[in-house]
């Protein structure tokens, strides 16, 4: 019996070491997890302020804006600031065109260009010269011209007395109004925007006109195909009228080579003749 009784207390003893074991044991298999739990509530915290910064439009907005901001110092220059100004003398009016048809045609010789240049024996000169401060000056000037002798050729149709060239449709309109006073007949508007050139054509063949207002590319184009007369011209007159971005007929891009292809192509060679004896004149 003291056998068993020893075996028995072995036996307790065994089972004593199997619960402290397992006793000691747990606590360390808790705080395990524990120790793994607390880094991932940091690591959430760490990443919630970056999703933040990159969730956040302010920087792309800022950008997006300085461009605007950038770009605004391009409006800064402006288009012929100066203010553009005819010469009163005639000699001045001839080296102010030729400079601007040496522009137009840069590949010319200054031979080749002595032979097409503007002399004063070209310009206009009015009996009495009207103010250049009146406002009136284009319709005295007008008026002056068509009011100094009959031509010699009596073909009226499509062949104006006066023939003033200006940079826009805009302004052909604002001259047709000033000039309707001046002749009992239409005056006849030349310019491509609205219009077409075979009703500007028909309207030169059945009708006479005394004034004629147009812009240098329909004025062209009709001189040379012949529907624009110059057999009863007198005056030529070239617009010198700056728009709103300060620009001028002479020293426009896109109004320059058809301006300065007019003298030499068709006026000049014109000119020559006794029966016709018209001028030319800036205003």
């Amino acid at each position: 019996m003291a056998r068993n009784t020893d075996d028995s207390d072995d036996l307790q003893n065994d089972f004593d070491l199997d619960d402290s074991f397992s006793e000691s044991s747990e606590p360390e298999q808790q705080s395990e997890p524990a120790a793994n739990a607390k880094p991932e509530p940091e690591a959430k915290s760490k990443s919630e302020p970056k999703a933040k910064s990159k969730s956040e439009p302010k920087p792309e907005t800022q950008k997006h804006k300085q461009p605007s901001a950038v770009s605004a110092p391009t409006k800064k220059p402006k288009l012929g600031t100066k203010k553009f100004t005819v010469p009163a003398s005639l000699a001045d009016q001839c080296t102010l065109w030729n400079k601007y048809m040496h522009k137009t045609y840069p590949a010319l010789t200054q031979l080749e260009l002595s032979d097409i240049q503007l002399t004063p024996s070209h310009m206009y000169v009015p009996s009495t010269e009207p103010s250049r401060d009146s406002t009136s000056y284009v319709h005295d000037l007008v008026q002056t011209a068509m009011s100094t002798g009959k031509g010699k050729n009596k073909v009226m149709h499509g062949a104006p007395q006066a023939l003033i060239i200006c940079s826009s449709a805009l302004r052909v309109v604002e001259l047709v109004k000033m000039l309707r006073v001046v002749t009992k007949r239409p005056v006849a508007k030349l310019f491509s925007r609205h219009i077409k050139i075979d009703t500007q054509k028909k309207m030169l063949e059945e009708g006479a006109a005394d004034v004629a207002v147009g812009t240098p590319n329909r004025v062209l184009r009709l001189l040379r195909n012949g529907d624009l007369k110059v057999n009863r011209l007198k005056l030529v007159a070239i617009d010198c009228w700056q728009d709103e971005k300060m620009r001028v007929v002479v020293d426009m891009d896109n109004t320059r080579s058809d301006l300065f292809a007019i003298w030499p192509d068709v006026l000049l060679p014109a000119s020559k003749p006794p029966d016709y004896n018209f001028k030319l004149r800036l205003m």
